[in-house]
């Protein structure tokens, strides 16, 4: 047992209210009065903690568009990818039965290939920073289009 003034990092409060939660029956939930609860008694003032509960659901919804974004592009590219192998598989056969003698296919080929791999690279190795600065650009349209919802009665 620890002695009354020893001093907890905020990873270890964390881990104990976790554990504390997860006995208590609460699966890792606890009620929003309960929060409240628990801030008033540690000496956290209600707006404090109203400002703390806003900033981590702005953190969340965030997160949630930055997966949103990465899974985009990454679409996007599968999109691209299937284009470059119907339109060059056609290109292929074409090739192949009228003019055997000369593979011109492989230019169109190369050509398209250099501008997928850079797809590529952009879908799946992408900057956190260009990553953040594509959700962001979600989240304001998102916002954008609940304002018109909004001005327009439909929410």
């Amino acid at each position: 047992m620890e002695g009354p003034n020893r001093r907890y990092t905020d990873e270890e409060v964390t881990e104990i209210f976790r554990r504390a939660l997860a006995r208590g029956g609460h699966k890792d939930t606890i009620s929003h009065s309960e929060l409240i609860e628990i801030a008033r008694s540690s000496g956290i003032s209600p707006e404090q903690l109203q400002s703390a509960i806003d900033e981590e659901a702005s953190e969340g919804e965030l997160e949630a568009a930055k997966e949103q974004w990465r899974q985009r592009q990454r679409r996007e590219f599968c999109s691209h990818l299937t284009s470059y192998c119907i339109v060059n598989g056609f290109l292929l056969m074409v090739n192949l039965l009228t003019s055997r003698g000369y593979i011109w296919v492989i230019w169109p080929m190369m050509g398209w290939g250099i501008g997928l791999a850079f797809h590529y690279v952009n879908a799946f190795f992408v900057a956190e920073e260009k990553v953040e600065r594509g959700a962001r650009r979600l989240l304001r349209k998102k916002r954008r289009r609940m304002e018109w919802l909004r001005e327009h009665g439909h929410v």
